[in-house]
């Protein structure tokens, strides 16, 4: 296992609304459509410069505005303006065209505004740092979710994937019992703690058979022996072939443009099911990554559900279907063969 690899990953779990009498859908679609830049308002002007060193509150507010923005990659913000922080604002400034100085300006304050929104009281003080670590509307994460807290004790309805009130009701009390704020959302700050006093639930203990396959790809004949996972970019198809017998297909997304990773033949160095990437300026969740090429890997992705094609990786070849990465990753294991063609 490559140490320089994994320094670059933080291999943890990953987030929060305040519970609304809003409908349920229109809750669950304000929470899919929100976005910083969707929210960005005015903000008071800066009563003195920040830069590298310093402490301040304000500080604080600029950590989690480059964290909203996905230049700054952190769980807890603080007063202190350190080094991961001048780097980050050295990138806001890239992306904004400005000098590059590493210290925040009128300028740069006014550019990170047009790319995030007021922090709120639970973001600052570290209790609440984002959005769902998977959406509530993936019926297979619902269903480890409601499988996990009902190890939890805090959950004893059916596990069918609904994002009931039952199942809110168990998110909320989760929270409070690790001292969060009651809220119905799974955020990195909620999720990770469950993880790790739960178990994985097994495919089997959720799925009573393997995911159905209907789709079709034209298989590298690399693909024809042994376990395999076969995947065109041309095709835009993922394919796992166990001794010939494709055992199901499904769409696969890749590289954004400049992005690209190498095609070839390659085999599985590493697996982790709570993968979360930080190496891109964000704390992106890999559930059920597979890695075959250096950071390269297989995993469910979030961002692919959401926006389709309309969006990319940083290189990995990603799958927008919850149940298929969590089955897929109980199929191989290290050293199984990966042909990306």
């Amino acid at each position: 296992m490559a140490a320089s690899t994994l320094a670059t990953l933080a291999l943890g779990l990953p987030l929060p609304a305040q519970a609304s009498p809003q409908p349920a859908g229109a809750r669950l679609a304000t929470e899919l459509q929100a976005s910083p830049q969707a929210s960005a308002q005015a903000v008071a002007p800066l009563a003195q410069e920040l830069r590298f060193k310093m402490q301040s509150p304000q500080v604080r507010e600029l950590q989690v505005r480059l964290r909203q923005a996905k230049f700054l990659a952190v769980v807890d913000v603080e007063d202190r303006f350190g080094q991961l922080t001048r780097e980050a604002v050295i990138k806001l400034q890239k992306a904004a065209s400005l000098r590059p100085t590493g210290v925040v300006d009128a300028a740069t304050w006014e550019a990170l505004a047009t790319r995030s929104r007021a922090p709120t009281q639970a973001e600052l003080n570290n209790t609440d740092i984002g959005t769902w670590f998977v959406a509530p509307s993936e019926p297979a994460f619902m269903m480890e979710l409601q499988h996990r807290l009902r190890q939890a004790g805090l959950y004893q309805g059916a596990v069918d994937g609904s994002f009931s009130d039952a199942t809110r009701q168990a998110i909320a009390a989760w929270r409070s019992r690790i001292g969060l704020p009651a809220s119905e959302v799974m955020d990195e700050r909620s999720w990770t703690p469950l993880l790790r006093r739960t178990r994985l639930p097994r495919y089997a203990d959720l799925f009573k058979e393997p995911p159905a396959s209907s789709s079709t790809q034209e298989l590298d004949p690399r693909c024809a022996t042994g376990r395999v996972i076969c995947i065109s970019r041309q095709q835009k198809k993922m394919s796992f072939v166990d001794n010939g017998q494709i055992r199901f297909t499904r769409e696969a997304r890749f590289a954004m443009p400049g992005w690209e990773s190498d095609e070839g033949e390659f085999r599985i160095w590493y697996m982790n099911h709570e993968t979360v990437s930080k190496i891109f300026g964000e704390r992106t969740p890999m559930p059920y990554a597979i890695f075959y090429d250096r950071n390269v890997a297989v995993h469910y992705s979030q961002d692919f559900a959401d926006k389709g094609y309309a969006g990319g990786s940083h290189g990995c070849s990603q799958l927008r279907d919850y149940q298929v990465a969590k089955w897929l990753y109980e199929q191989v294991k290290v050293g199984d063969r990966v042909v990306v063609y």
